[in-house]
């Protein structure tokens, strides 16, 4: 738990100085999580280390698409994944998307314009619904106070899964 701890914990600083995760980071977690993976199961832990590592991207390829959320993210979800399984991935994805709203909510709510970016959501949505293809989210809309950290969310989602969990 300290390793996993310590890394989202690098991921968010990383983060909020310069909206970016170190590849270096993820990487330390993947061969942390590999090496956990394989000493617990042996060869069979290379395989659900691959299956646990591939699910968030599997997951979220259309959100990094529209850009809702950053590869960095989902590489932090896949070392959760990669470290501690299945399980505990699914209920920290859960939490971290909760946690994500209500950071959002009250960052809208302090910015004073919840309406105004329900009606750029509204916008896209019909656009993606005349065009039928999947566009990426307007880029004007994303200036830093529309913007989460979202290695926040996924930090607090973590460390409840892991009282919720263990």
């Amino acid at each position: 738990m300290f390793v996993s701890l310590t890394l989202l914990s690098v991921a968010v600083v990383m983060d909020i100085q310069s909206f970016r995760i170190s590849n270096r980071l993820i990487v330390s977690g993947f061969v942390s999580g590999l090496f956990l993976q394989v000493l617990e199961a042996g060869v069979k832990g290379l395989g659900v280390f691959i299956l646990n590592v591939s699910i968030p991207i599997i997951l979220f390829y259309l959100l990094f698409l529209i850009r809702a959320l950053g590869a960095g993210d989902i590489k932090l979800f896949s070392m959760i994944g990669g470290i501690w399984g299945f399980q505990l991935l699914i209920i920290t994805i859960v939490l971290s998307f909760l946690v994500g709203a209500g950071i959002s909510l009250c960052k809208l709510l302090y910015h004073r314009n919840l309406i105004s970016r329900l009606w750029v959501f509204k916008g896209y949505i019909c656009q993606v619904m005349l065009t039928g293809r999947i566009l990426k989210y307007p880029k004007e809309s994303q200036e830093e106070n529309h913007v989460i950290h979202f290695s926040i969310a996924i930090l607090i989602g973590y460390a409840i899964a892991m009282e919720v969990a263990y």
